[in-house]
């Protein structure tokens, strides 16, 4: 009873927020402002990107044009979008997202009772969110920068960092510097981490026994090319980055002179058809491991860890969307000082279906499963799903609901239990 009285208060509240919202004309993200679009010329529903969208990116956040006819020559960098003016408006943009959840927790204890259980039902204020972006007209100079005024009851700079774009619409190149995230916003749609469902999937977020994910945000440098066709049908990019990497706790390298060793990233991303996209994508670096972290056999080690990974998705009839890949993930494990170092390897599959019912709104399902070993120890395996659906409340797409149950159990590799959790979700979405 408890569970269903906080989501209808949460229906409610989402409701009567909307009705205070501005008319849709004045209340649209800093990017669809700018060139007088919704926000569905870059999305398919906000955040996750479409091909216009991944274009808009590796563009350095420039309109691509619709002359690419092939009739004429492809128009230089520095000459789009050269008639718009610079505008504040339109390089601020602002989100807030605010929640009912419903959680429950069940870890398993290796103890009497052999599990214990949690449950949690609240109100969120989930993010605030400020972005700044944008090209600086007649130049191949282009900025991002997006600060977390509050995410979990704290506030941190997220990205920030600066382009160049050369070359034409039809055969670009780029070099960027800063605090990047690692695959957030890269590849194809099964690859990227802004998604339809309030997570990014499982298998891209999986975090080892050591502390490595691909969710994060180091310092370094990031190099790309972009081909494109004929009004960019089909698109071919090539990316590598090459960063500070992570320290002991799985934290970001922020300064160089914490660590001499760098990680490297690169990514080939291929869109071709209506909107479907191949991507594989490498990783490889190392870190230093506190191992056995305050015990009296504490010790340290340097493991090297990698992922190869084939992404992939495919978009029928403007309608079902069909997303899947598998990553594998092989990192060095010592289980004790000077004792030999074996592997922890993982083997993650992901696979999602979004049917859109009409521009604006979406139902979808997802399923990852992984599979994971370290030597000596018998293999365990973790699954997650999830269930949902979005609807745009704004004709321009800036004003989002969404309503969301996800199930995940972990199962621990080194320890041998596991974790299930049961979240039901229902989120508010207002970017202006």
């Amino acid at each position: 009873m408890k569970f269903w009285t906080l989501s209808v208060k949460g229906i409610l509240l989402v409701l009567g927020l909307v009705l205070l919202m501005p008319q849709p004309g004045n209340a649209i993200p800093a990017f669809a402002r700018k060139y007088g679009v919704k926000c569905y010329t870059c999305h398919t529903v906000p955040p996750a990107l479409n091909k216009n969208g991944y274009m808009f990116k590796r563009l350095g956040y420039r309109m691509p044009p619709d002359e690419m006819d092939g009739s004429k020559p492809a128009p230089k960098i520095t000459a789009l979008d050269k008639d718009i003016k610079f505008s504040l408006t339109n390089s601020f943009a602002l989100i807030l997202q605010a929640s009912v959840t419903d959680d429950k927790n069940i870890a398993e204890t290796g103890a009497t009772p052999p599990t214990a259980t949690t449950t949690d039902s609240s109100f969120n204020l989930d993010e605030a969110a400020l972005f700044v972006a944008g090209a600086v007209p007649d130049t191949g100079f282009s900025y991002f920068g997006h600060y977390e005024l509050y995410q979990d009851g704290s506030n941190n700079l997220e990205q920030g960092f600066g382009v160049w774009t050369g070359g034409k619409a039809n055969s670009s190149y780029f070099v960027k510097g800063g605090m990047i995230h690692m695959q957030e916003g890269e590849g194809t749609r099964a690859a990227m981490f802004y998604n339809l469902f309030p997570d990014p999937s499982y298998t891209l977020t999986n975090t080892d026994p050591i502390g490595f994910t691909l969710d994060q945000h180091p310092v370094g440098v990031d190099v790309g090319y972009t081909w494109a066709s004929n009004y960019f049908k089909n698109v071919f990019a090539v990316s590598a980055k090459v960063t500070n990497g992570l320290n002991a706790d799985g934290s970001e390298i922020l300064s160089a002179s914490t660590k001499n060793s760098k990680d490297v990233w690169a990514d080939a991303d291929y869109w071709f058809g209506p909107d479907g996209g191949v991507t594989v994508m490498f990783y490889r670096g190392s870190k230093d491991q506190i191992q056995n972290t305050g015990a009296a056999n504490q010790f340290t080690y340097r493991p090297t860890f990698s992922r190869v990974g084939i992404l992939g998705n495919y978009l029928f009839f403007d309608k079902l969307d069909l997303l899947g890949g598998f990553v594998r993930g092989q990192d060095d494990w010592q289980s004790v000082a000077k004792g030999p170092v074996g592997q922890y390897t993982s083997d993650s599959v992901r696979g999602e279906a979004d049917y859109y019912l009409k521009t604006g709104t979406v139902v979808m399902a997802r399923f990852d499963r992984s599979l994971q070993k370290i030597p000596g120890n018998p293999t365990m395996h973790s699954q997650a799903w999830g269930i949902g659906g979005e609807h745009a409340l704004t004709q321009t797409g800036n004003v989002v609901v969404r309503a969301s149950y996800n199930q995940e159990h972990d199962g621990d590799p080194v320890a041998l239990l596991g974790a299930t959790d049961k979240l039901f979700k229902l989120d508010f979405r207002f970017m202006w």
